[in-house]
């Protein structure tokens, strides 16, 4: 009798440590974007809802660099497409700050912007 208790309570500490309802209630109440939107951000921190959105809206064929100028892990897994070549003239830069980047903004023509987020393709 006594181990039912032990284990009634062991499982209780986990149900709270690990947020267990909190943890079911949100993937019930979200989808699958809306979730990764608010841990990824939608143009803040890896940018996960700016790179989709413009990757429905231009429906690209092949990849596209992408460039983070914050300290975040690399966004190009959002969209990567296996063996596709690359474009040679688009760009996607993310949490854009025109002091401490390494892209020289004038280089490229805005084609969308939202916050500091864009999708730039190179001058001719």
């Amino acid at each position: 009798m006594k181990k039912k208790y032990i284990y009634f309570v062991i499982l209780f500490i986990f149900v709270i440590i690990f947020k267990f309802f909190e943890n079911a209630y949100i993937v019930f109440k979200n989808n699958h974007e809306v979730r990764l939107i608010s841990n990824y951000g939608f143009c803040n921190k890896s940018s996960y809802g700016f790179i989709k959105y413009i990757d429905k809206k231009y429906n690209f064929k092949k990849n596209i660099e992408i460039i983070n100028d914050e300290i975040h892990s690399s966004s190009d897994g959002f969209i990567y497409k296996p063996k596709a070549p690359y474009y040679k003239d688009n760009l996607i830069l993310l949490n854009y700050d025109y002091r401490d980047s390494k892209i020289n903004i004038k280089d490229y023509k805005i084609i969308e912007k939202i916050k500091n987020c864009y999708y730039l393709k190179k001058n001719d």
